[in-house]
């Protein structure tokens, strides 16, 4: 089942001595979204959400690639 992480934001990525990347924090993650595809809740930090949370939409996991996007940008 997939899940949603919903946080991704430079505190919660851990980069290891051997190049793994791990993430961390899982606090507001969703877990099977698979069942229910679509989330509402205004949940995460303010800087790397996505529109579709500011705009209180429906959203899937495609919030996640979003935060990934700004935490490359930076």
């Amino acid at each position: 089942a997939f899940v949603g992480y919903r946080d991704l934001k430079p505190e919660n990525i851990l980069v290891f001595e051997d190049g793994h990347i791990k993430l961390a924090d899982f606090g507001l993650c969703r877990q099977e979204i698979d069942k229910s595809p679509r989330a509402t809740t205004f949940c995460g930090t303010s800087e790397y959400i996505a529109y579709e949370i500011y705009k209180r939409c429906e959203y899937d996991e495609n919030v996640d690639w979003w935060s990934l996007g700004v935490f490359i940008f930076e």
